[in-house]
């Protein structure tokens, strides 16, 4: 039930890069949450599998241009160079949303019960729906994109799969970006209690810690690679680089030491990957007018699609190990990271290739 969220919400991107193209942030984002607020009112009434199935479906396609379309009304309405740091403040704002999504919500469960938390959340989303249709600034489609074929949109859009350019900007991210959801959502607690043989208290402390140094990482790169780049010391694309560069050492760090003493290292790779982030301005600047829709809700597309395989690897590699005491080998996690590790390093040398072939240059 909870994959069908992912899967929808990455096959989305498709239609949601080309309504962004085509008609605008506002016109795209404020229908699609239509969408989530059924898919909130109808889990709230669900008394089986298939309904849960359908809200969570709905919920993904309703949620699946948000980040994009953020992204796409910033770039139309703001200075470019501003973009990292608003960028920077937006993806604070999904920190806190999903901080809210975690205690606070459990307490309201607690309070109201579970089905009364989805409905407020079906007409909070609706009364949202209705604040961007009203009151979000009218933005029209870049670059001609609105006389435009959906069909053609779509090819062009396809296109970019065998764009240089956009596939080594993309890369540092879908390998960084791919580590943050991999292990922050999923496997850096069985690493705490597989590897450093945490309990329940200091395994939680410690993920804690890495949660708020992604969501610290989330808030900080725009502003420090806005600061940096005006400074003359390093491009946004140098600076995209070597936070890719320090992930790869620290994942090198934690399988080569593979034990407890490793443990507050999750909090840099956690920040060092929310650093990758700057993949979406750089992109942007890319990508200027009627294509930059598409082309962010590509590369959402490509941080879901390989986030999902590397989630997939590491259970994969982890099984060819004996499980002892309902416990992963220490060693099969260290290949793991290892693995991780050169990925990242391959992907940071692709990128500083392209670099040096002018392949990032705006389109």
């Amino acid at each position: 039930m909870s994959s069908v969220y992912l899967i929808v919400f990455g096959l989305s991107q498709f239609p949601v890069g080309i309504f962004l193209d085509r008609f605008g942030a506002r016109k795209t984002l404020a229908p699609f949450l239509i969408f989530a607020a059924a898919g909130a009112l109808i889990y709230g009434i669900a008394h089986g599998f298939g309904a849960l199935v359908l809200s969570r479906a709905l919920v993904g396609i309703g949620f699946a241009g948000s980040l994009m379309a953020a992204f796409k009304a910033f770039a139309t309405l703001l200075p470019q160079e501003k973009l990292p740091v608003a960028y920077s403040a937006l993806s604070l704002m999904g920190g806190l949303g999903g901080m809210c999504a975690t205690r606070p919500v459990a307490m309201a469960f607690d309070t109201i019960g579970w089905r009364p938390v989805f409905f407020l959340l079906a007409a909070g989303t609706l009364a949202y729906s209705a604040a961007i249709w009203f009151a979000v600034p009218k933005d029209g489609p870049e670059g001609g994109a609105g006389g435009t074929t959906l069909a053609r949109m779509l090819r062009e859009m396809l296109a970019l799969f065998a764009d240089k350019g956009f596939l080594c900007a993309s890369a540092p991210a879908m390998a960084g970006q791919g580590v943050y959801f991999a292990y922050l959502f999923l496997w850096i607690g069985p690493w705490m209690y597989d590897v450093a043989a945490f309990g329940e208290a200091s395994a939680g402390t410690f993920m804690m810690l890495a949660f708020a140094s992604a969501a610290a990482g989330f808030f900080m790169n725009g502003v420090i690679a806005e600061w940096l780049e005006e400074r003359g010391l390093l491009s946004w694309e140098q600076f995209y680089l070597i936070s890719d560069i320090f992930i790869a050492v620290f994942l090198a760090v934690i399988a080569a030491m593979n034990g407890a003493s490793a443990a507050s290292l999750w909090s840099p790779v956690m920040f060092f990957s929310a650093m990758t982030m700057i993949s979406f301005p750089i992109v942007r600047r890319m990508y200027a007018g009627g294509e930059v829709g598409r082309a962010f809700a590509l590369l959402n597309f490509l941080i879901f699609l390989i986030s999902f395989f590397i989630q997939w690897f590491i259970g994969l590699l982890l099984n060819l190990y004996p499980v002892t005491d309902g416990h992963f080998s220490p060693a099969g996690h260290s290949v793991c990271l290892y693995a991780l590790s050169l990925l990242n390093f391959a992907c940071c040398a692709w990128f500083a290739y392209g670099m040096k072939r002018g392949w990032l240059h705006r389109r």
